[in-house]
């Protein structure tokens, strides 16, 4: 899928039942719709970047800020702090995601739901998570300085942990499992310590399940992870499939000896 088709797509998707009516002009993608839509201000959003980085920034340009660490508490505070300067309704639920709320024009519609993460895996990169967190809130200025107010609330999302098991998303999902909590991160907290650090409460979580219906929407902006887009210079696509990842801890009992010269019936080899 190529940028105009997939800004048609949506476009018709989410942007003509979200905008107030007469803000496009036609029905299709044809009707040139963009001419009635802000732009966002690509240079104030580069700059937030740029000095978000500094957080956990690492002397070969990368990030380390996993999750419950002090430099991902520290990131959390700034984003926090910036919601709040923009007037959104902040607050941080039980497993510690942050969520900055918009009010729409009409407050019985579900939002819609924008954002990524902050935090990294150990020597990240300054895109990964904070270009859809940093995106979404910069889809919201543009918003407010061009006077224009959703239908559908719009409600900017920050998960927790999204880089060491998705322990934000999951909760909202209701998939997340309570013996997870115990297991340990690279902040060195497990992640019941780490939800508590954040001003979560990992003894309520059940009540962090958002329920079918309850969201309009999701829409994360992501860096390209792979080569594909950019070797066919192609601006932005649509992700069609995911890699699903399962981790497990093993004890492995043997004894370590020399592979050249032990004979094999003397051999008590881990693996």
């Amino acid at each position: 899928m190529n940028r105009r088709h997939f800004s048609g797509t949506l476009l018709t998707a989410l942007g003509a039942s979200a905008l107030p009516a007469g803000i496009l002009r036609g029905q299709g993608w044809g009707a040139a719709p963009e001419a009635d839509l802000p732009r966002i201000n690509g240079s104030r959003m580069n700059g937030w970047l740029s000095e978000f980085s500094r957080f956990g920034r690492r002397e070969d340009g990368g990030v380390e800020r996993v999750a419950f660490s002090d430099a991902n508490l520290e990131g959390r505070g700034w984003v926090l702090a910036l919601m709040e300067e923009m007037g959104l309704d902040v607050r941080v639920d039980v497993a510690g995601n942050i969520l900055g709320r918009w009010a729409g024009s009409e407050a019985a519609l579900p939002p819609l739901m924008l954002g990524s993460h902050i935090d990294s895996v150990p020597a990240g990169g300054n895109y990964d998570g904070p270009l859809g967190s940093l995106g979404a809130l910069e889809v919201v200025k543009t918003l407010q300085e061009a006077g224009l107010r959703t239908r559908h609330p719009l409600e900017v999302v920050i998960f927790v942990n999204e880089e060491g098991g998705k322990t934000g998303s999951r909760v909202m999902a209701g998939e997340f499992q309570a013996r997870e909590l115990a297991l340990e991160t690279a902040s060195g907290f497990t992640i019941g310590e780490g939800i508590r650090r954040l001003g979560g409460d990992p003894t309520r979580l059940a009540e962090g399940r958002r329920e079918v219906g309850s969201v309009a929407g999701f829409l994360e902006l992501h860096i390209e992870q792979g080569a594909i887009l950019e070797g066919e210079g192609i601006t932005i696509g649509v992700v069609e499939g995911i890699v699903g990842i399962r981790r497990w801890n093993a004890i492995i009992h043997g004894s370590a000896n020399h592979a050249g010269t032990t004979p094999m019936d003397q051999r008590r080899d881990a693996m």
